[in-house]
């Protein structure tokens, strides 16, 4: 999945910056320390400025896996052979970028203690032991991924897009999938309910005309290639857009009341996200189709235990 591991790799370049940051301002603050002691470059001195970039360095894999973890754990995702390899390549990148780094700012400085080996030994052990914990850490998270997506109930983010006629990028930017996937769920637990499953039917064919809204454009052929009429195609489609954002995340709302016994559904909350769709799609030509299209559903709200 491109456009999760592109979203992904951005996180991961957010995350390296403030790690970096973290780490500059603790060296920072270690150095005014030990300056105005008189103990600059003594040995706690060097013993917290390394320990600070070992401290940046056990971070990598931890954040880094935290990140891919919780994004594909959401929209369904496994890691794939060749995500895995990237993964280990980006993480020991950075890890040997701050181990380099480490190198250009103390080692003239414990050469010039007479302590050259130490450290060089100690560089040793912070590339084995953080390349060994990159290893150890990618497999534990690959184990525990694939155990948690194939016990995972969910409707898939592929199968959302081919349902609904989207694409996977689409539903990711509209953060749709979760919401989508919570209807089906409760859908799924009305199986054999004819009036339920009409009514499910009726949402999704909602849905998929609603997400036509602003495709269409009424512009003079002659005017198509001005910049006047690009400006407008981009409005269009953008407020096209919201208006699927906005009822999908309504359609959530209810099927949420919809999860309720009659008697402990909230009828000022039904009655009032119904006006707000119904509201949204004005102006669209195809606005009384969606509306008569979720018309089972909301008789099913008011109705159906």
């Amino acid at each position: 999945m491109r456009d999760l591991n592109s979203q992904i790799d951005t996180m991961f370049n957010e995350t390296i910056y403030h790690i970096e940051a973290d780490n500059t301002r603790r060296i920072k603050k270690f150095t005014i320390r030990f300056t105005k002691l008189n103990q600059k470059f003594s040995s706690d001195h060097l013993e917290s400025l390394l320990g600070s970039y070992e401290k940046a360095i056990r971070e990598i894999p931890r954040e880094f896996l935290r990140i891919e973890k919780t994004a594909r754990q959401k929209y369904l995702v496994p890691l794939e052979q060749e995500r895995h390899h990237l993964l280990i390549k980006v993480m020991t990148d950075h890890v040997e970028m701050l181990v380099e780094k480490m190198n250009r700012e103390y080692r003239d400085i414990f050469k010039n203690q007479k302590r050259l080996e130490e450290f060089d030994n100690r560089i040793k052990e912070t590339l084995m032991t953080s390349n060994q914990k990159i290893t150890d850490s990618i497999i534990k998270f690959g184990e525990s991924l694939k155990e948690k997506l194939s016990s995972a109930s969910k409707i898939k983010p592929e199968e959302l897009a081919r349902i609904y006629a989207l694409d996977e990028s689409t539903l990711i930017d509209l953060k749709a999938i979760e919401p989508l996937q919570a209807i089906h769920e409760i859908f799924e637990r009305m199986q054999g309910d004819n009036a339920a499953m009409n009514a499910f039917e009726g949402v999704r064919e909602g849905i998929v005309i609603c997400s036509k809204f602003g495709t269409q454009f009424k512009i003079d052929p002659s005017q198509n290639h001005t910049e006047a009429a690009r400006r407008f195609k981009k409005r269009s489609i953008a407020s096209g857009t919201l208006v699927l954002k906005g009822m999908i995340d309504a359609l959530y709302i209810l099927t949420q009341q919809l999860n309720l016994p009659v008697e402990k559904r909230n009828s000022e909350v039904i009655t009032k996200t119904r006006d707000r769709l119904s509201e949204s799609f004005e102006g669209y030509d195809e606005a009384e189709k969606v509306i008569a299209k979720l018309k089972d559903f909301f008789q099913i709200l008011v109705f159906v235990n």
